[in-house]
């Protein structure tokens, strides 16, 4: 399965929209697609230029005459185009519709998921535990890229969800229990009315000014389409089951 073929899932799943769409929502959109289009080619760049950053840090640094100062300095600077380097690969493998794996090796995909947002949970000075619940194989049956993309706009509405809050923590757990793995992902944000759970779900809802209300609906949409399901256990806690990988 290609990340390039449309994801079917039953109406009645994700629901009708929880109000009613603008001419500005169909402008975004169509933004996100121009977005993908555009993104391949403005990382290649970006990324010949921090060749060239890195490249020359690293020669010069090793020049005759250079204090030693001077040199660790030149190196961080190949250091850190080397890392921004690895950030753009990153982010141009969650953008692309290329073929991705059906097997999901879940403490790699929790670190590129969280790669994509480090700099605003660091900036938002929120602290992030990763915490396997069980020994054994940590492989999901599950497209790579749709895991990854899953868990980022969990994380993104764990973040939204303690904006302001002091000490925001995100805690994400996983696990294998029989021939499931198991995801949790839990914020110290206020959290949500469990009774009204359901329309949490539903396209467009969101209770942020500016906010879009697609994150929940396609995280379980695309739980849904490998097999699993998605679903509050706690005002504050999403659970995600997707089959495991033997």
């Amino acid at each position: 399965m290609s990340p390039s073929e449309p994801i079917s899932v039953a109406p009645e799943t994700v629901g009708a929209p929880a109000r009613d769409l603008g001419a500005g929502d169909y402008v975004f959109a169509n933004r996100l697609i121009t977005l993908e289009l555009v993104l391949p080619n403005v990382t290649h760049e970006i990324n010949n230029a921090l060749q060239v950053i890195g490249g020359l840090g690293e020669i010069i640094a090793t020049k005759p005459g250079i204090s030693d100062d001077v040199a660790q300095k030149l190196q961080r600077i190949h250091g850190q185009a080397v890392r921004c380097s690895g950030l753009l690969r990153e982010l141009l493998n969650y953008a692309r519709r290329d073929e991705a794996s059906t097997t999901t090796d879940v403490p790699r995909s929790i670190e590129r998921a969280l790669n994509l947002r480090r700099y605003h949970l660091a900036r938002a000075r929120v602290t992030v535990h990763v915490e396997p619940t069980a020994e054994g194989t940590s492989a999901a049956r599950m497209d790579s890229q749709h895991f990854e993309q899953m868990l980022v706009n969990l994380v993104l509405n764990a973040e939204q969800a303690m904006a302001g809050r002091p000490d925001p923590v995100i805690r994400i757990g996983y696990g294998r229990e029989g021939d499931t793995m198991v995801l949790t992902v839990s914020d110290t944000g206020p959290g949500i009315d469990l009774t009204r759970e359901e329309e949490y779900f539903r396209p467009y809802m969101t209770t942020r000014d500016g906010g879009i209300g697609l994150g929940l609906t396609a995280a379980r949409a695309l739980a849904q389409f490998n097999g699993g399901s998605l679903r509050f256990v706690g005002p504050s806690d999403v659970e995600v089951r997707v089959p495991a990988r033997a």
